[in-house]
């Protein structure tokens, strides 16, 4: 859990920014530091914005969360293994922050909550509900299929969380049930080549359909596509012949705007515009 922010920066930002960003903290509990202290004296839960991130490494450790804060000097290196970087403090909270430290720390992000269903990232321990999730037919038609080596998926499940939850925002999460902490499904959004809309896909676990849960996740899901990440629109492929998918979209208020031919298989896409 995020308990403080250290600003370690070359120069003195403004004193407003300075008192907009503790402001931003405090609504989460979160404590806002100048400077770094001793090694080993700040402890778990901080997160460290700077523009020197080497400094704080040489003195804080290797496994120091670090924001990066981006400058004319420092924005031409290489900064592959530090995911997140900023050029402002402007708009900085212990929201934002907060998930800064949990991608470092390896914890999967909460997206939104439905009544009965936790929509989070997925993370390596979801494994086997995974392949418990994709025992079905059809289950790959239109999201990625699972490797029959566990140990790849493993690995790809690691690759997804690095590249795709932290480069594009979004990406295909894990619909967890609030009463027991168990799997149903999956849904999200991906994006599919050759196509200008984001993508909603959904899975449910064969065992835990007909309960509703694909069109609670779906809908709230689309309402966060398009509020939060300010999607102009969404769009869904539906294979042809698959009617409970086809009813959810729908349901959904999905308009079918034509047949098309995906990799020789019919299938009806719809769409959802902002």
């Amino acid at each position: 859990m995020l308990e403080k922010v250290v600003l370690e920066l070359g120069w003195e930002p403004a004193a407003e920014e300075i008192e907009e960003l503790r402001e931003g903290l405090a609504l989460y509990q979160v404590k806002l530091e100048s400077g770094m202290k001793e090694k080993g004296e700040q402890g778990e839960g901080v997160v460290y914005i700077t523009d020197r991130p080497d400094a704080v490494r040489a003195k804080m450790g290797d496994e120091a969360c670090i924001l990066l804060f981006l400058t004319e000097e420092n924005r031409k290196l290489e900064w592959g293994n530090i995911p997140y970087a900023v050029e402002s403090l402007e708009g900085l909270d212990g929201d934002f922050l907060g998930k800064v430290y949990q991608r470092h720390r390896g914890e999967p992000w909460v997206i939104l909550e439905t009544e009965r269903l936790v929509v989070r990232e997925m993370e390596e321990g979801d494994l086997e509900a995974l392949y418990r999730i994709y025992d079905q037919r059809d289950a790959a038609d239109f999201l990625d299929g699972l490797s029959e080596d566990r140990d790849e998926e493993r690995a790809y499940i690691k690759d997804y969380i690095e590249k795709v939850y932290a480069f594009y925002g979004f990406g295909i999460w894990m619909l967890e049930e609030k009463s027991g902490g168990r799997c149903v499904g999956r849904a999200g959004f991906h994006m599919r080549e050759g196509f200008a809309y984001p993508e909603l896909g959904f899975i449910v676990a064969q065992e835990d359909q007909r309960k509703g849960y694909c069109l609670e996740a779906c809908s709230a899901l689309l309402e966060y596509g398009f509020r939060e990440l300010e999607f102009d629109g969404v769009q869904a492929l539906v294979a042809e012949g698959n009617r409970a998918s086809e009813e959810v979209c729908r349901r959904l208020g999905g308009t079918p705007a034509e047949k098309i031919c995906w990799k020789g298989k019919k299938c009806l896409r719809f769409v959802w515009e902002a």
